[in-house]
């Protein structure tokens, strides 16, 4: 396939460069989780006191937070079947927001905790398929990608949430053979916030959806596709406007920018089935910590790490 880069501002570029392999600086595993108990992470968000929050599937249900020494504590659980909390999200107030895929009607949608662990769900949330991956716009707009539905919903502050886009390029193919496609997964904004990206799982892709200025859904179309992003999953913005991708399928943290894609750490660093990737917010700027979900042969490695990877994230991710 044609690899289409992303620049600073995701304008896309006919490149055909080859994908250059390269060992991370330095992987640190920050906690391990137990695999025996059913401790499967997924999601991840971090607040701008670098304490890190970490989504445990079904049937454990729990948003582990995890200070920056270590500890680790429960902030929330969910009394749901199916995923369970998946992808996460802060507010400007460092309230959390989870993305919960359930098989239960009247527990499925969009939940905002409050700082004592109570979670609530958002109006009209219950209607997305599966809710999957969440990011925060400066006006307060909270993006939800679809992964079943092959959409991505917007929720306005105080408001219900609605249908901002579906579209076939935000579809899954139902490859992976998960019971669901998994189409529209994780979800940042570009620098100026003029657009979203989405990566799509199974056609391993990276989108680009024009916000206009009415804030509805402008054009999409792919910045980049190529095999290596194939099970693409969470992904981070940094602040040159490189694109930081978990690539869950292959265990592999790959770097998407200008130069092409460069995987910066892989299964011999220790990355197994990696789901989500965010970057550190104060001592840990120049950080990426990732979701280690781990569950592949032949060691099982549920974790959270951190990569040194010398720069920073975009504001507001």
């Amino acid at each position: 396939m044609r690899l289409r880069t992303i620049l600073a501002t995701l304008t896309v570029a006919a490149l055909a460069l080859p994908i250059a392999p390269v060992r991370a600086a330095h992987v640190e595993t920050v906690v391990s989780f137990d695999l025996g108990s059913g401790e499967l992470p997924e999601g991840l968000a971090i607040d701008e006191h670098d304490n890190a929050y970490v989504s445990l599937i079904a049937p454990v249900a729990e948003i582990r937070k995890i200070t920056p020494s270590g500890d680790q504590s429960t902030f929330t659980s969910f009394d749901v079947g199916g995923f369970g909390p998946l992808g996460m999200a802060v507010d400007a107030a460092d309230t959390l927001y989870v993305a919960v895929a359930s098989s239960d009607p009247a527990t499925q949608g969009v939940y905002r905790v409050s700082a004592n662990g109570t979670a609530t769900r958002l109006p009209g949330t219950e209607a997305i398929s599966f809710p999957n991956d969440l990011v925060f716009d400066r006006h307060g707009n909270l993006f939800v990608t679809d992964t079943a539905g092959g959409a991505v919903w917007r929720i306005p502050p105080g408001g219900s949430a609605e249908l901002w886009i579906q579209d076939p390029l935000l579809q899954g193919t139902g490859e992976l053979g998960a019971g669901v496609p998994l189409g529209a997964n994780g979800i940042a904004l570009t620098l100026r916030q003029h657009a979203i990206i989405v990566s799509n799982t199974e056609l391993g892709t990276l989108l680009r959806i024009r916000i206009r200025r009415n804030g509805s859904a402008g054009q999409i179309h792919v910045a980049a596709e190529d095999p290596a992003l194939f099970g693409i999953d969470g992904i981070a913005l940094a602040r040159s406007g490189a694109v930081y991708a978990a690539v869950n399928a292959q265990s592999t943290i790959v770097r998407v920018g200008e130069r092409g894609i460069t995987t910066i750490a892989d299964a011999e660093d220790g990355i197994n089935g990696a789901s989500a990737v965010a970057f550190g917010t104060r001592s840990d700027r120049r950080s990426l910590f990732v979701v280690n979900f781990g569950v592949f042969s032949p060691a099982p490695t549920p974790s959270l790490l951190k990569i040194a990877v010398g720069v920073r994230g975009a504001p507001g991710q």
